[in-house]
């Protein structure tokens, strides 16, 4: 039997490994992160997980579904699902035209396809799961009641398999549906099932789940294992599944196979060997409903507490739980053998064939605390203590090489190097040590040649000189001249101490305490990027440069920025408006243990011959792929607008090829959009168009929303797009049309109207000029009459004068006061409602004072025009004298006159004075009454008045009723 499997295993791997020869990640390289109720799921068993054609990640739960964007999820319910019998949903299955299926409680079936929800007859009892075939026809999964068959555009369903408890249906290539029941597997051809017995190889056991591999296969999931079927046959998978219980079963876009299980976790089936994902390592629980690889080829995992994601994050680990030493790890040095060493408080590794071997050899029985390592022209390997001065590495094992005790300054020893003289450089806290070939040394120390006996790095350039890093500045050792040089750093960078350097043909580049420092060798010139230019952080301890980009360590992450980005930056003239600073900065969440990288002893990064570049951490050594980040990048990217607001209120998004139209005095438009990636949704870029008001990109960074004011009628498509970090703008613009209606004036007919009545009030002045000309020919005629009336004229303006205010030509007092007497008794005789209205000007001295009195009485003139236009023929103004006038409300109540005032109120406040006074802004207070309670009109005066005081009590620019 043994052998038997055997043979299966090996037949299984060479599937694997023809099916995929990617490079896969081990388990524990995976970055994983965990969403539950507290992240916005609805609840915590997640019964299914899948994605849609458009992106969208959806989640099954026994308390609705939930949409993910990357960022956020949406929640729905049978409260949005019209018709749905219960928020208790089981299975999610995508359809080939891009919608998607759910089902579940009380038998509920509803497809989602373009935005909308269509519910569909339910089932007998709870779905399980479900298909659609190719035939368009639905095949369900039903508890207890088995497998039924529902032919396309039909009510109708036809039991297949009665009395079991259906988990999971599938359907071949051949046409042929394969049902996993309580009962074990079912073989269903042209609608007529067969139980698959022992005979055919399988155990007498329920089978929860079923999965045909893209080579065809058929694997199964019982209570008894998992099974691959093998011509007419079933075998076991592999040994060490055969007692677990399969509840899910997933194959990666590697080939491999994932088997969830009811409480063991994950396996996962690869050329490399079986591995294991348990509750220990981090899932949310062992019982496993569901799992997923997305299009990003992240692993969604659905347990009974949670949804759990393993993701090729952008940086991977290698900490004591993977056979380092220790965690706190100080140096990296990628060794010309290929292998990597890793050096921390705690020894020095070796990492060869993705196994880590310990140095063998202590102090006192203590492990070495390794702070640099050096590999010299031999391939050798020589390690800077902590407090045991210098090692040399022979067979794996520590040799002391020497140490304070036999000549060295300190036995601190953070930088080695051997120069082209093959001269060992000995970077210490107590100076620098040169041992020439003959064995000699030679000691330089701040007493002389150095501005720092703290030495934190050592490198050397193409001409041969050997550039020194202290806690006091940089100093260079001339190969010619056998003499320091010390490199001043500008006062105004503030710069003191130097962790790292990288020197290419033209410059120096300077990891130091404010921030990356350019210095060009030729010139001496210098330049900063740091705070001022954009850095997150300023202090810098190794600079690692890789295909274009420079890696920069830091303590609170790893900064990646384009070379040519920088010289950019740097080139800048001084009066031109600086360029913004694009970089990515990595830490916790992009798989590291820590953000902070450690520095201050060398090399604390360094690039390895694969293309990985590698920095020491305090938890572990993290090493990043950059060409698997810039894959990642490669990777379709789905755009989505998902809302659209109008003045604040979500509207329906219209379909594809439809328009949204909106109403005319639409003041406010804002849409709010997504970038699918659940691999770095924080970091996404966006572009967003609005053709028809502005027809170029504009960069949003990463806003995930838009807003538009006081745009103009007519026609508009709004168009939004995604990108990676420092990749290409792709393809994935997606775009709505809208059109804002117009008022009937900003219709083009009412202005053609406009320009008609215009021309014709032209045609009639001119006709009135002619009649005025023949007019003047009549008076000449009838100037004896006139004389004799200008006498009865001139009374007539004694009288005008007497009743009018000589300023505003408004009546006066005298003329308010003789109408109110005159009419307020007939009013009250015939029960009809009479307001009165007082207005004062507010602060109006305050406006003489700072203005002049000329511009108050203009002020006075223009509210007096302002109450004519906005009063009505059966509304009496007055001026009653200051800045006070009274308003006459013939048949209207204080209620209803209030609105009038309030109109009036409002085109003074926003009416623009500046043509007055410059500066200057006018608004007044209004007290109001009614005839209603009132038997006199004195009394309706007093009230007004009344009124108008608790109106500039109340802060004046308001209007009041007593």
């Amino acid at each position: 039997m043994m052998r038997q499997l055997s043979i299966i295993c090996s037949f299984f791997v060479m599937f694997l490994c023809e099916a995929q020869e990617q490079t896969r990640l081990p388990l524990s390289d995976y970055f994983s992160e965990t969403w539950n109720t507290r992240s916005g799921l609805p609840h915590n068993s997640i019964n299914s997980v899948t994605q849609t054609q458009d992106g969208y990640l959806w989640v099954a739960t026994w308390e609705g579904l939930a949409r993910f964007n990357g960022q956020e999820f949406t929640i729905l319910t049978r409260a949005h699902i019209n018709n749905l019998p219960d928020s208790g949903l089981r299975a999610l299955t995508p359809t080939q035209s891009g919608g998607l299926y759910i089902a579940g409680s009380r038998g509920g079936i509803s497809l989602y396809q373009h935005r909308q929800w269509d519910t569909q007859r339910s089932a007998s009892t709870m779905v399980n799961h479900l298909i659609e075939s190719a035939d368009k026809s639905l095949w369900l999964a039903l508890e207890n009641d088995g497998v039924f068959y529902r032919e396309h555009n039909s009510d109708t369903d036809l039991a297949i398999i009665k009395n079991v408890s259906a988990y999971r249906v599938i359907e071949d290539s051949d046409g042929v549906i394969w049902a996993a029941t309580s009962a074990g597997l079912y073989k269903i051809d042209n609608k007529i099932p067969t139980l698959m017995t022992p005979h055919f190889g399988l155990p007498n056991a329920p089978v929860y789940n079923l999965l045909i591999t893209r080579g065809g296969s058929l694997i199964v999931g019982s209570e008894k294992g998992a099974w691959i079927k093998i011509n007419s046959q079933f075998r076991p998978i592999h040994e060490q599944l055969a007692n677990e219980s399969i509840s899910s079963l997933l194959e990666d876009n590697h080939g491999d196979l994932w088997f969830g299980t009811i409480n063991k976790g994950v396996f996962r089936l690869s050329p490399d060997g079986v591995e294991q994902l348990d509750a220990k390592n981090g899932l949310p629980a062992n019982r496993i409903l569901s799992l997923l690889q997305d299009r990003e080829n992240s692993i969604w995992i659905g347990t009974n507490a949670g949804l759990f994601r393993l993701r090729e994050s952008p940086f991977s680990l290698w900490t004591h739980k993977r056979g380092l030493a220790g965690d706190y790890t100080r140096t990296v040095l990628s060794h010309s053998d290929g292998s990597l060493w890793v050096g921390g408080s705690s020894g020095l590794n070796i990492i060869k064939n993705n196994r880590a071997i310990l140095v063998s050899g202590s102090k006192q029985s203590n492990p070495y605390s390794i702070l640099s390592l050096h590999e010299a022209p031999d391939g050798s390997v020589w390690a800077g203590t902590y407090t045991s001065g210098v090692l040399k590495v022979v067979n794996n094992t520590f040799t002391p090489f020497i140490s304070r005790s036999t000549g060295l300054g300190s036995n601190e020893v953070r930088a080695l190097l051997f120069d082209s003289k093959n001269r060992l450089w000995i970077g210490s806290a107590m100076g620098l040590t040169r041992i020439n070939e003959d064995g000699s040394l030679e000691q330089f120390t701040n007493k002389k040649e150095l501005p720092s006996g703290f030495i934190l790095t050592l490198s050397e350039d193409n001409a041969g000189n050997i550039w020194v890093g202290t806690g006091n500045g940089v100093v260079v050792f001339d190969i010619v001249s056998e003499h320091f040089t010390t490199v001043e750093f500008p006062r105004e960078f503030s710069a003191k101490y130097a962790f790292g350097f990288y020197i290419d043909d033209t410059y120096t580049w300077m990891a130091t305490d404010r921030g990356l420092v350019r210095y060009e060798l030729k010139s001496g010139k210098m330049a900063m990027l740091g705070l001022e230019q954009g850095l997150p952080i300023d202090k810098l301890f190794q600079v690692v440069p890789h295909n274009g980009s420079f890696w920069l360590s830091s303590n609170r992450g790893i900064i990646q920025i384009d070379k040519n980005h920088i010289q950019q930056i740097l080139d800048a003239p001084a009066n031109a408006k600086t360029p913004v600073l694009n970089y990515q900065l990595y830490d916790e969440g992009d798989g590291m243990l820590s953000a902070q990288a450690n520095g201050g002893s060398t090399p604390s990064a360094v690039t390895h011959h694969d293309g990985s570049i590698w920095f020491a951490t305090a938890k572990g050594v993290s090493t990043v792929k950059p060409a698997r980040l810039k894959a990642s990048t490669q990777i379709a990217l789905p755009t989505i607008i998902e809302n659209i607001f109008v003045d604040g209120k979500p509207i329906a998004l219209p379909l594809e090829g439809e328009s949204v139209f909106l109403p005319p005095g639409v003041s406010r438009l804002s849409f709010h959009y997504a970038g699918l990636s659940f691999i770095m949704p924080q970091r996404l870029n966006f572009q967003t168009q609005l053709k028809g008001f502005n027809d170029k990109w504009v960069n949003r960074q990463h806003m995930t929303g838009a807003e538009y004011t006081n745009l103009p009628p007519g026609e508009y498509t709004f168009m939004v797009r995604a990108s990676y970090p420092n990749a290409h703008w792709q393809d994935n613009q997606q775009a709505v049309n809208i059109v804002i209606q117009s008022f009937f004036w900003q219709k083009p007919q009412f202005k053609f109207a406009i320009f008609v009545l215009f021309l014709m009030v032209i045609f009639a002045i001119y006709k009135y000029r002619l009649y005025h000309y023949k007019k003047i020919e009549i008076e000449l005629t009838n100037r004896v009459e006139k004389q004799t009336q200008d006498l009865q004229t001139q009374a007539n303006a004694f009288a005008y004068q007497a009743t009018h205010d000589q300023l505003t030509d408004m009546p006066n007092r005298r003329a308010f006061d003789s109408w109110l007497a005159h009419n307020f008794a007939t009013y009250k005789q015939q029960n009809r409602p009479l307001a009165i209205a007082i207005l004062d000007i507010d602060h109006f001295k305050r406006i003489n004072d700072n203005w002049s009195h000329i511009v108050g009485d203009k002020v006075i003139c223009t509210i007096a025009d302002l109450l004519k236009d906005g009063c009505q023929e059966n509304q009496h103004i007055a001026r009653w004298g200051g800045e006070e006038f009274t308003i006459v409300f013939a048949d209207k109540t204080a209620g209803e006159a209030k609105m009038i005032c309030e109109a009036l109120r409002e085109s003074i406040a926003q009416h623009d004075f500046s043509a007055i006074g410059e500066g200057l802004s006018v608004t007044a207070s209004f007290g109001l009454s009614d005839s209603t309670n009132v038997g006199d009109y004195d009394r309706l005066l007093s009230r007004a008045d009344q009124a108008l005081y608790k109106a500039k009590n109340s802060g004046r620019n308001c209007t009041e009723i007593i």
